[in-house]
């Protein structure tokens, strides 16, 4: 009965990259279409070899022929195969061959175990039978693992880039006092699309080239969803610090943008490199811990923190929920501003003072 067997064709890492099952007994190997393993290598004679399945033979009869010699030139004695199992013979060649680093003439027989490999020209040959034991399953490493790409419904992405558009209508209609154009209304609604677009096909273009997949869509969904959501942020938050007389709330704004932006490039990141999620995560959130402490730094300087202490824009009164103060509060509470404005006035008038610019 003929083993089962397979030859494996193995880089110089030894990695296999192609394998060829045995058939029959026996296989001969070259490069002519007339062998059973053709191999595409000039080094090669057109049958260059032949694999043999040897059943119970004495060691004796299959001894090495002579002119098998390891590869720094020296003779083997070693060289005789087992009496069971594969037996390779060195058909007329110029070149040989070598097992496991030794030296096999043309002409000479040897006995390939399944730990050996054989090179024969410039191609590495490894054989793997039925009686060698099986190594176990490796678990899949996590870096192997399938990514999955993004699954949504067909109308959520014009749905939501629908939804945006109303949003900057609304917004742009809330803003001017109605003697804009329409051209002027249109461009307000297109010009941020248009830099949403640019910047998924920049995105898109990236993991075209790191993943081979232009995932346009998966870029402009991000996009669109954390811009509605930073949008939204920035029209509810003022609205809810008037309604429970709370402006310090917009002190949160810079913030929440400066977090939901640090999320935005994360997420974008999550498409190109997936394996390399929490690195690229640590990186972002370290360079938006950066950007917040310079907002801050910043922000001291013009004499608040991360939000002004008064609202630009006011909503209807029938939104608020909190009492309002009477006027002679708001009065007495203008004395706390004198120290200050008169410390600031001095400071100007010291600067101009020592600037050289006096007339005479």
């Amino acid at each position: 009965m003929d083993h089962a067997a397979v030859i494996e064709i193995v880089d110089r890492d030894g990695h296999c990259r192609e394998v060829h099952k045995v058939r029959a007994w026996p296989l001969r190997i070259g490069r002519s279409p007339d062998c059973d393993l053709v191999l595409s290598d000039p080094h090669l004679a057109g049958a260059h070899a032949l694999l043999h399945w040897d059943r119970g033979e004495p060691a004796a009869d299959l001894a090495a022929a002579p002119g098998t010699e390891r590869s720094d030139g020296t003779p083997d004695a070693g060289a005789s195969p087992a009496a069971d199992g594969p037996v390779l013979e060195l058909l007329p060649s110029q070149n040989g061959a070598w097992l496991d680093g030794r030296r096999l003439a043309a002409g000479s027989r040897a006995a390939w175990p399944s730990s050996a490999l054989l090179q024969i020209g410039t191609t590495r040959l490894r054989l793997r039978t039925a009686l060698d034991a099986l190594p176990a399953e490796k678990p899949l490493n996590r870096a192997d693992e399938p990514v999955k790409r993004d699954a949504r419904p067909s109308w959520a992405l014009p749905a939501l880039l629908v939804l945006w558009a109303l949003m900057l209508w609304g917004a742009n209609w809330a803003a001017n006092d109605g003697s804009a154009s329409w051209v002027d209304t249109v461009s307000a609604l297109l010009a941020p699309i248009g830099v949403a677009l640019i910047w998924a096909a920049l995105w898109a273009l990236v993991t075209q080239l790191f993943r081979h997949w232009f995932a346009f869509g998966a870029h402009l969904w991000r996009a669109l969803v954390a811009t509605v959501a930073m949008q939204l942020l920035d029209l509810l938050l003022p609205l809810l610090g008037y309604t429970l007389n709370a402006p310090r709330l917009l002190a949160l704004e810079p913030v929440l943008m400066s977090v939901g932006a640090a999320l935005l490039l994360w997420w974008h990141a999550t498409v190109v490199w997936p394996r390399a999620s929490r690195r690229v995560a640590v990186g972002i959130g370290a360079m938006c811990l950066v950007g917040l402490a310079l907002t801050v730094g910043r922000r001291t300087e013009q004499q608040y923190w991360l939000g002004p202490s008064y609202m630009a824009t006011l909503a209807p009164p029938s939104l608020r929920l909190v009492s309002p103060k009477p006027v002679d509060s708001f009065i007495d509470g203008m004395d706390k501003l004198e120290a200050p404005l008169l410390r600031q006035a001095e400071k100007r008038n010291e600067q101009a003072g020592g600037s050289g610019d006096n007339e005479e």
